[in-house]
């Protein structure tokens, strides 16, 4: 009896210290991150302020277009007297340059017309309409701002996507000629930018509103050539002048067979420590700290060269909640006009296949491409981010 009493004690004990032991790793592999929180982090917009000190143009990633907390963070900082009293410029992204007298029209007329932007949102590259409510919420905001702004201070929103001409496309191979311009995606963002900017040679202040892909600063191929986006391009040919922000989200993983999916970044440990920093907003530079140092995650991660790290892709970070409290936007019915659905018809004929259409009509379960559209063209409620609800557990990091 006494030995079993002592054998039970004798692991109880080695059980306690293999615990312990891991406690200790534990504590080692977060200090870094913890540390780098204590010592470099800072007050999102405080930090985003200061750095028009330093540079002339934020770029913005909101690592999923359809997140709504960015897009709540752009709205309080443009009503800040210290933002739009010296930033003037706010380039987004999805509006075409061709569209850009409908957001002219929009922030001039009084009183306030929404249906003025429709254009800009009925025309966007994928053609079907673009409803996502947190773009009128920013533009709303933007032009409740500009009214208490003399003429001469106004804010100017600047689309510079690529130019669209939806109603002069009659067929599929007029469609497969617009898309080859799509290949100049990015220089047409970065030329329009440069320009509006005078090529960084005056004292103008703005900030691009973007995506992922559009904000690397400089992710290299696997043989050491840049990706060129319009982020490479900017940081390239104008060094100095512009500073790449990510929004903390949910990173894209991509395995040798194409098979993708949403996850937590380095197995939970970047949240585990913005939960010991009690989730608090915060912003934190990526050169030189355990953030930064983490090896890069995204669309590109197949074909990179080695080495490649999160600070290769953006100067900083801004962690704003918890990845499984992000939202995804509510959809907007408004811009779904009546005309607009029979624009969306004519267009599904060159858009689709006969056999794709045919396919959609079975899967939803719809007549014909009328009731199709109808179905999709509704208003949809703000939700929590999807791809947030079947993640790897926090605390992954440990088991690794």
């Amino acid at each position: 009896m006494k030995k079993q009493l002592l054998l039970a004690i004798s692991l109880i004990a080695i059980a306690i210290s293999v615990l312990q032991a891991q406690g200790v790793n534990d504590d080692t592999q977060l200090k870094p991150y913890i540390d780098a929180l204590k010592t470099e982090g800072k007050n999102p917009f405080e930090f985003v302020l200061k750095k028009f000190d330093i540079y002339d143009l934020l770029i913005f990633d909101d690592a999923l277009h359809t997140a709504v907390e960015p897009f709540d963070f752009y709205q309080e900082l443009i009503k800040k007297p210290a933002f739009h009293n010296k930033v003037k410029n706010i380039f987004v992204e999805v509006i075409p340059i061709s569209k850009q007298a409908a957001v002219d029209d929009y922030l001039r007329t009084v009183p306030e017309n929404v249906e003025l932007l429709y254009p800009a949102f009925q025309n966007d590259l994928n053609a079907e309409g673009w409803p996502y409510k947190t773009y009128f919420d920013l533009l709303h905001t933007i032009y409740t701002v500009n009214q208490t702004l003399p003429d001469d201070e106004k804010l100017n929103v600047i689309g510079v996507a690529s130019p669209t001409y939806w109603y002069e496309i009659k067929n599929s191979r007029e469609l497969k000629q617009f898309r080859k311009s799509l290949r100049a995606f990015d220089y047409m963002m970065y030329i329009t930018i440069a320009d509006q900017m005078e090529n960084f040679n005056s004292d103008k202040k703005a900030i691009f509103l973007t995506n992922t892909r559009h904000a690397y600063k400089g992710i290299k191929t696997s043989s050491g050539n840049y990706y060129w986006n319009v982020g490479t391009f900017l940081n390239q040919w104008h060094p100095g002048k512009t500073y790449s922000v990510h929004f903390h989200s949910l990173y894209l993983f991509i395995d040798r067979n194409y098979q993708m999916k949403f996850d937590r970044i380095a197995d939970g440990i970047w949240d585990y420590a913005f939960k010991t920093n009690g989730n608090v907003p915060i912003a934190i530079p990526l050169k030189n700290n355990a953030f930064g140092n983490e090896s890069y995650i995204g669309n590109l991660m197949l074909n990179v060269a080695p080495g490649q790290t999160m600070y290769d892709a953006y100067d900083a970070l801004i962690f704003l909640a918890p990845v499984e409290t992000l939202h995804k936007t509510a959809m907007v019915d408004f811009i779904y006009t009546d005309d607009f659905k029979k624009e969306l018809q004519r267009r599904a004929g060159y858009l689709y296949t006969e056999d794709e259409i045919s396919a959609m009509l079975s899967k939803y379960g719809s007549k014909n491409i009328a009731e199709l559209i109808d179905a999709f063209t509704v208003y949809q409620a703000k939700v929590l981010m999807p791809q947030a609800q079947s993640i790897s557990p926090i605390d992954a990091w440990k088991n690794k």
